[in-house]
């Protein structure tokens, strides 16, 4: 599984000891790819040929953050220094559908931000990796990495087309709800 890890540049100071826990935990996890900005490797997400140019260049850097955002199977942001390009950034990841945590020494934003794909914890340095652990497990258990295709009659079509518009999703999604409720 593909994870992306990143936090506000702006928290070094005060929790760059949390960045670099959060950072150790997700490296000896067996079954991941980390790709971050606190491990150093994000650009190479990008076909740059001068990495350190391309780090003091902020429109470089913003793309390989997006890329790496598109990249992943889920998103992790440690944001106990609040920071709106972090927003931003997991805005972006939630649009993409990935699936996002979000950490914080002080509060639990998932009482803030409802989406299916929002997940948030307020942790401390015991708890930080069962929280994570938790998290990877969802992941790894919401991970779609098998295709189906089938053929529908142009009715059956229509009313696929209509029912999931109405239920606000896309037909893949309305079909993966339909046979989640009948297992159940």
């Amino acid at each position: 599984m593909n994870i992306f890890f990143t936090a506000p540049y702006s928290g070094k100071k005060l929790y760059q000891k949390e960045y670099d826990l959060i950072r150790k935990i997700l490296d000896s996890t067996r079954e991941i790819t980390l790709i971050s900005p606190e491990k150093g490797n994000y650009l190479h997400i990008l076909p740059v040929s001068d990495p350190i140019r391309a780090q003091a260049d902020r429109r470089i850097h913003y793309e390989a953050i997006r890329r790496g955002i598109e990249w992943a199977d889920a998103v992790i942001f440690e944001v106990s220094e609040e920071c709106f390009q972090l927003g931003h950034e997991m805005t972006l990841a939630i649009q993409n559908k990935k699936h996002v945590l979000c950490l914080s020494l002080h509060e639990n934003f998932e009482r803030k931000i409802f989406s299916k794909y929002f997940h948030g914890a307020r942790y401390t340095k015991d708890t930080l990796k069962p929280i994570i652990h938790k998290f990877l497990a969802r992941c790894r258990k919401e991970n779609l990495p098998n295709r189906f295709n089938f053929f529908l009659s142009h009715s059956q079509l229509r009313y696929l087309e209509l029912a999931s518009a109405q239920k606000g999703m896309n037909a893949s999604e309305y079909l993966r709800k339909l046979l989640d409720e009948d297992r159940r």
